[in-house]
């Protein structure tokens, strides 16, 4: 998991020119601890804010938000975990946010390398502001590509994704998706699945890499404020739904770390509705509805926003 935070840490600061700053710390409620390396703005930066942390902690006993999903004969049990946690936001609206996330988890009597329960878990999906018809298809072209190359199910995995990152109290997904999974366990040997983990960890270099290339393109001030509108969800989501800073909160993890994925600046607007047909509008009513996007052609754009904004 280490080497998935240098490999990402290298391509940032290559693509970007900014240097991150790196905290190494320790678990106090257990054994461990992690790398946190952060991104914060200056005024000419392409990252306003960003984050690539890593960790490797293990306890006593398993949190709360573990417990839900956990035989009941494991309330007392020992846990390890370990993982690659990533969100960009640029400062840019043109340049969308990009979230990824690999893990691993066991739990038992590991002292005595006891190990009842294990799995892996993870994802990437894209936020975008201003969204490219045909960039989105392409990442989720690619994307499928990288996960079918490792005998994955590509559509079992954007269903989740689309399912996870949906804001219920807003009745809208937090970007354009993606893939997520979790408690991954069965269908291959171990061995397998963790290649299969590792190569979505270094698939933010392939698929960011395209969206990044536009950080010098001209926005105005109003796209910027719509951007900052926008995060808005973001962290509503991260704060209310989000079973990961859930987990982090209930096992006394490191908040500095659990909370990087906030942006640096966010906005709300009270009842807020933008311009029928305005590229604003697209983004709500077209794109952050589930769509079929690998079958979707550059020449059915206009339909499609045609018939979403009727």
């Amino acid at each position: 998991m280490m080497s998935i935070q240098d490999q990402l840490c290298a391509y940032l600061v290559g693509a970007t020119k900014q240097q991150f700053l790196e905290d190494v710390w320790t678990y106090e409620k257990g054994e461990g601890g992690g790398r946190t390396r952060v991104w914060e703005e200056v005024e000419s930066d392409v990252l306003e804010k960003g984050g690539v942390n890593f960790s490797s902690i293990s306890g006593p006993e398993l949190p709360p938000a573990a417990l839900a999903s956990m035989p009941a004969s494991l309330s007392k049990s020992e846990f390890r975990t370990t993982g690659v946690s990533v969100v960009i936001h640029p400062h840019s609206p043109i340049v969308p946010t990009i979230h990824l996330n690999v893990r691993y988890f066991e739990a038992g009597d590991l002292k005595n390398n006891d190990v009842q329960v294990w799995w892996f878990g993870g994802g990437i999906d894209l936020t975008p502001t201003y969204p490219q018809f045909s960039q989105v298809v392409q990442f989720h072209q690619t994307l499928k590509g990288i996960v079918e190359k490792h005998d994955q199910d590509y559509g079992k995995y954007k269903r989740q994704c689309d399912e996870y990152f949906y804001l219920a109290h807003r009745k809208e997904c937090r970007g354009i998706g993606g893939i997520f999974f979790d408690h991954l366990n069965s269908g291959q040997p171990k061995r397998q699945l963790w290649e299969f983990v590792q190569s979505v960890g270094l698939s933010l270099i392939q698929l960011y890499d395209p969206f990044l290339k536009r950080q010098s393109e001209p926005y105005s001030e109003q796209q910027r404020q719509f951007q900052l509108w926008r995060r808005g969800r973001y962290v509503e989501f991260n704060l209310l739904w989000d079973r990961g800073t859930k987990f982090g909160i209930q096992s006394n993890g490191r908040t500095e770390s659990i909370l990087m994925s906030l942006p640096k600046t966010a906005t709300w607007k009270y009842s807020h509705t933008p311009e029928k047909g305005s590229a604003e509008a697209n983004l709500i009513n077209f794109y952050l509805k589930p769509q079929d996007w690998v079958n979707l052609k550059d020449q059915d754009e206009d339909q499609l926003l045609q018939k979403a904004n009727q």
